[in-house]
C-alpha cells in the first residue's frame, strides 16, 4: 500500500524534522514493514506560478500567441511567453511558468530561445511535460488562489516521499492515511488530527430512493446520500497527484473523491449516476444465471453466492467488488446517490477471485471495514463532492443499519501477560500502550477491562492485547524464560544429561528429531524378532489410543527413527542421519509394579558420507561407532568397551555390538539394522543404529575440565600392517599407548582391510595414524621418528604383525 507522507503530515502530528526515514523507522518497528521509500518531485525545480495578464496572437504563427505572464507583484516582473496549447486561460488566471534554468522531469532544462522570431523565456508547461499526470490536451491551469512566484511544486504538493507498507492481512485498520496515522499518533505521543468537513448546502426536495437489503449478513450497514446540481469536472493538480502518487488513476472530480476518501479513511465508497437508476436500492443475492456488465466492458456470470445491489430492472454493481457500465458517472452526471456500505469479507474475496476482479474496494472489504466509521466517510466525500462540484445535499439520508455490532471487551490479566510476553510489565504500563492506541481501558486489582475501538477486528483475545502492548515498546525489554504450556519443554540445559546428549549428537552432525511415544503394535513385533524378545514386543496397550498406528507404548525408539528415515528415503533423500533423545516405556518384571521410563539417546544414520576424505562411500559401522565415542567422551567417558555382539534382533549379529564400561555397566549398543528387520520396517537401504539410556551414562560421566589450545604444532606418523583377522581395534589401541610414549597425543585406526583376494589368509590390513607433540617445544622429525618407533615396537612386542 502507497502512503504519501504529504498527505500524513496532515493527518498527524509528527515531532519537529521527523523525516521519511524516521516515519519508516517507527512504522516497522510496530509490525508494519515499510519495503521501500520513492521520492516524488525532486526531478521538478524552477517551474512557478505566474499570472495571466494578456493574450495576444503571434504575429509570425497563426497557432502560437503570445501570453504575458508575472511571476510576482511587481509589473517589471512580467515577460512574454510564446505558446502553442489551445486552452490558455484569461487573465487573472494561474499557469505554470518553466523559467530559464528551470529542469523538467528526464534532466531537461529550459533556455530563453527565439519561437519564428520571437523570443521565448522558457515555456508554459501541462502534467505530462512536469511528470505530474496524464493530462496532456493544454496547459495546467492552476486555482486563482495561487500566489504568483511560489515555487509550483512546492505550492501543489509535487514534492513528496511515497512509502510503500506492507500490511498485515489482519491489520485491516492500517489501509489507509488515517490508519496509519494512528499508528504514528501512538508511537510518537501526538494526537490525530480529522479532516474538517466543511458545511454543505442542503436542499429539503431532490433526489432520494428507498434501501432494502435482503441479506443483513452479507450486508451489515447500508447508507446512501444524495447530491443534486453538480457539475462533472477535473479534480485540482493536488488531489490528482496524490491520487495518482498513490497508484491510483484520476478521472473525474466526483469519482476522484470517492477514491480520495479510500484512501484517506479505508471506507471504499460508490457514485452512482441517479438518474440512470429506478426504482428502490436491493441488496441481495445473485439469481441462478443473471449477468451484468461491469465498468471495464466486461460481461460477468453471476452465481448465486455473488452480492450484488440492484435497482428495479437488475443489478447495478458487484457489491464490494466493481460498479455496473450502466449507472456510472460520466460527464452528464447532475445527480449522485452515494453508496457507503459494509459487507461480508468471505463473500466479497470470493467473488473477486472467481470473476478475477480485484480492486482497491475489494482488498478492503476482503480484510473488512468498519461500519462505524461509515458515516464520517460518507460525509467526508458528499463534502468533497460540494465542493469540487457545486452541488447540493439532500437533506433526507438513507442508513440502513440491521445489524449493529456489539462493542467488544476484552479482559487482560497480569498473570498472562508476564506470562506470554516474558517480561516484568505492570498494568499501568500496559493500560497506557492501550490507551495510547485508542482503546478505553479499566483497571482492577490483577487485570484490565478493555474496550476494543471497531475499527481493529483482529483483538478478540487477551493476547492480541499482549502482542499491542509488546508492539508499542516491549519487543526492545529482555525477556525471561517460562513455561508458557503444561507440555513445553524448558530451553537447553546443557548440564542436563539428555540436553546434553543433544548438544553433542548435534555436533557430531545428526540431526534432531522427535517422534511420538506411541507406535504400532506390528513394529514393536518386528524389532523384537517376532516376539523373541518379550521386552521389547510387549508394549503397553493404550486404552483410548488416537488412532491404531499408535496404540502402545514405544520399547525403544528405533521404530519412530525407521519411520521418518524412510520417509527421507521415499523423497529423494540420498540419505539421512537422525537422532532422537525421548523416553521409552517398558514393563516391570512384576505385574504389579508400574511400568518403568527411561531416557535414551538414539541414532539412526544411512546413504553416502560427504566431505573430503571419501566421498560418496556408504556410511558403515564406524561411521556410527565415530558418533557413539563422540556422545561418550562429550560425558568424559573414554574407557569402554565394544563388545560384540549386541543382543538385540533387530541388530546383525555379525555387524554389532554392545557397549560397556570397563566395569561391566551396559551403556546400550550399536550396529547395523539386520536386513529382514530393516524391510519389515520399510528399509531396503543398509542402516545403522545405536540407543543408548542417558541415565546410565550421566552415572559414569566425568566431570570435564578445559584445556589452553597446544601451543606447538604436532607432527603425524602412519604404521600400516598386516595382523590376525580377529585381533580387535581396541586392543591394538591399547599394545599401542603400553609405550608410554609422553610425546603420543593421539591415534586413530584410519583402514581395516580384509578382501581376501589380496590379504593373506587370516590376516587384515590396518592403517593407524598417530600425532606426536611436545608442550613446551617444536619437535624436529628426527624426534617424533624416534618416538613412533618406541610406540611401533611396543605393539610388535604385543602382537605378531608384518609391516605393509
Amino acid at each position: 500500500m502507497k502512503i504519501s507522507l504529504n498527505w500524513l503530515r496532515e493527518l498527524v502530528e509528527l515531532p519537529p524534522g521527523t523525516d521519511a526515514e524516521r516515519v519508516a523507522s517507527a512504522l516497522t518497528g510496530q509490525g508494519l514493514e515499510v519495503e521501500g521509500i520513492e521520492a516524488k518531485g525532486r526531478e521538478l525545480s524552477g517551474v512557478v506560478v505566474a499570472e495571466v495578464l494578456d493574450i495576444r496572437p503571434h504575429p509570425k504563427a497563426d497557432k502560437l500567441r503570445i501570453v504575458r505572464v508575472r511571476a510576482g507583484s511587481r509589473e517589471q516582473d512580467a515577460v512574454d511567453v510564446v505558446c502553442g496549447a489551445p486552452n490558455v486561460p484569461p487573465p487573472g488566471n494561474r499557469v505554470c511558468w518553466a523559467q530559464p534554468g528551470a529542469r523538467l522531469p528526464g534532466g531537461k532544462i529550459l533556455e530563453a530561445r527565439e519561437v519564428r522570431g520571437v523570443m521565448s523565456p522558457g515555456m508554459l508547461c501541462s502534467e505530462p511535460e512536469m511528470g505530474l499526470g496524464e493530462q496532456g490536451d493544454g496547459i495546467l491551469i492552476l486555482s486563482t488562489t495561487a500566489n504568483p512566484g511560489d515555487d509550483l511544486a512546492n505550492s501543489i504538493g509535487a514534492v513528496d516521499d511515497v512509502l510503500e507498507v506492507n500490511v498485515t492481512p489482519n491489520r485491516s485498520d492500517a489501509l489507509s492515511h488515517l490508519g496509519i496515522a494512528r499508528e504514528l499518533a501512538a508511537h510518537f505521543g501526538t494526537r490525530v488530527r480529522l479532516p474538517e468537513i466543511d458545511q454543505v448546502p442542503e436542499v429539503d426536495s431532490g433526489p432520494t430512493m428507498a434501501v432494502e437489503i435482503l441479506d443483513a449478513q452479507g450486508c451489515p450497514r447500508y447508507t446512501a446520500r444524495f447530491l443534486t446540481g453538480l457539475t462533472v469536472a477535473p479534480s485540482p493538480i493536488p488531489m490528482r497527484l496524490r491520487l495518482t502518487y498513490c497508484g491510483m488513476r484520476p478521472i473525474s472530480n466526483l469519482v476522484d473523491v470517492t477514491n480520495y476518501v479510500l484512501l484517506e479513511s479505508g471506507h471504499p465508497l460508490h457514485a452512482f449516476d441517479f438518474q440512470k437508476l429506478q426504482g428502490p436500492i436491493i441488496v441481495r443475492r445473485a439469481k441462478l444465471g443473471e449477468g451484468m456488465e461491469t465498468l471495464d466492458g466486461q460481461k460477468r456470470v453471476l452465481v448465486p453466492e455473488d452480492l450484488l445491489i440492484t435497482d428495479a430492472r437488475g443489478p447495478v454493481a458487484i457489491a464490494g467488488v466493481m460498479g455496473g457500465l450502466t449507472s456510472e458517472v460520466s460527464g452528464s452526471t447532475r445527480e449522485v446517490l452515494l453508496e457507503a456500505a459494509t459487507f461480508d469479507p468471505p463473500s466479497i474475496r470470493r467473488t473477486a477471485k472467481r470473476l478475477g476482479i480485484p480492486s482497491e474496494a475489494s482488498y478492503r472489504y476482503e480484510r473488512g471495514v468498519d461500519a462505524n466509521g461509515i458515516p464520517y466517510a460518507s460525509l467526508r466525500a458528499v463534502s468533497l463532492m460540494a465542493k469540487l462540484g457545486a452541488g447540493s445535499l439532500v437533506h433526507q439520508v438513507v442508513d440502513n443499519f440491521p445489524r449493529a455490532p456489539v462493542g467488544k471487551k476484552v479482559v487482560l490479566t497480569l498473570a498472562r501477560l508476564r506470562r506470554v510476553s516474558g517480561n516484568d510489565d505492570s498494568l499501568a504500563f500496559a493500560s497506557e500502550q492501550l490507551t495510547r492506541l485508542g482503546m478505553a481501558c479499566e483497571a482492577a486489582a490483577d487485570s484490565l477491562t478493555v474496550t476494543v475501538p471497531s475499527y481493529r477486528p483482529d483483538i478478540t483475545i487477551a493476547e492480541d492485547l499482549i502482542e499491542e502492548v509488546l508492539r508499542m515498546g516491549g519487543f526492545s525489554k529482555p525477556a525471561h524464560k517460562e513455561r508458557v504450556a503444561s507440555n513445553a519443554t524448558e530451553m537447553v540445559n546443557p548440564e542436563a544429561p539428555a540436553d546434553r546428549a543433544r548438544i553433542l549428537l548435534a555436533g557430531a552432525g545428526l540431526s534432531e528429531i522427535v517422534t511420538w511415544a506411541f507406535v504400532p503394535k506390528t513394529a514393536l513385533v518386528a524389532i523384537s524378532g517376532e516376539g523373541r524378545d518379550a521386552e521389547l514386543a510387549q508394549g503397553i496397550t493404550l486404552l483410548n489410543p488416537i488412532s491404531a498406528d499408535y496404540e502402545v507404548m514405544r520399547t525403544s525408539l528405533l521404530p519412530g527413527l525407521a519411520d521418518a528415515l524412510k520417509r527421507n528415503l521415499a523423497r529423494g533423500a540420498a540419505g539421512a542421519w537422525l537422532f532422537e533423545v525421548g523416553p521409552i516405556v517398558r514393563r516391570a518384571d512384576s505385574a504389579d509394579a508400574a511400568p518403568i521410563e527411561s531416557t535414551h539417546a538414539a541414532g539412526l544414520i544411512a546413504g553416502n558420507l560427504a566431505g573430503w576424505l571419501k566421498p560418496g562411500e556408504p556410511v558403515d559401522f564406524y561411521d556410527v561407532k565415530n558418533v557413539v565415542e563422540s556422545l561418550l567422551r562429550g560425558f568424559g567417558v573414554t574407557e569402554v568397551d565394544f563388545e560384540p555382539p549386541a543382543k538385540l534382533p533387530f541388530l546383525h549379529p555379525g555387524i554389532s555390538s554392545r557397549i560397556c564400561s570397563k566395569q561391566g555397566v551396559l551403556f546400550g549398543s550399536l550396529g547395523e539394522l539386520h536386513p529382514a528387520i530393516a524391510r519389515k520396517l520399510g528399509l531396503d537401504a543398509a542402516a545403522f543404529y545405536f540407543e543408548i539410556e542417558v541415565a546410565a551414562l550421566a552415572s559414569a560421566a566425568i566431570p570435564l575440565r578445559t584445556s589452553a589450545p597446544p601451543r606447538f604444532p604436532a607432527i603425524s606418523r602412519d604404521v600400516s600392517f598386516w595382523i590376525d583377522l580377529a585381533t580387535p581395534a581396541s586392543a591394538l589401541r591399547a599394545a599401542f599407548l603400553s609405550a608410554q610414549e609422553p610425546l603420543l597425543c593421539d591415534l586413530a585406526v584410519l583402514e581395516d582391510f580384509r578382501d581376501p583376494k589380496y590379504a593373506p589368509p587370516g590376516k587384515k590390513g590396518v592403517l593407524w595414524s598417530m600425532t606426536y607433540r611436545a608442550a613446551d617445544r617444536t619437535l624436529t622429525d628426527a624426534e617424533a621418528d624416534e618416538a613412533h618407533q618406541r610406540v611401533v615396537k611396543a605393539l610388535a612386542t604385543a602382537f605378531t604383525i608384518q609391516i605393509r
